[in-house]
């Protein structure tokens, strides 16, 4: 990344969230929608004991696991100090 480029972002404090898209709990579809392998719940309607939370690309929890290969996927590369 260019030196000057890298400087400002840093002066002025440049954030990426963290978020379930970067999230190595996270499987998620094409759509951004899918589930957390981390939280789990008892659902009213359904039979099963437990389900897994759904959960969207755009969302977060205090959670988060920082996956290294989505940050690759999604070409953040020399961005991924700033996700915060």
């Amino acid at each position: 990344m260019d030196a000057n480029k890298l400087k400002v972002l840093r002066e002025i404090d440049y954030k990426i969230p963290k978020t379930c898209e970067t999230c190595t709990h996270s499987d998620l579809a094409a759509d951004g929608w899918g589930y957390c392998g981390q939280h789990t719940y008892e659902h009213e309607k359904h039979s099963e004991d437990t389900s897994f939370l759904s959960i969207h690309r755009s969302g977060s929890c205090a959670q988060h696991e920082l996956d290294e290969n989505k940050i690759a996927v999604l070409g953040l590369h020399a961005f991924k100090e700033f996700v915060k």
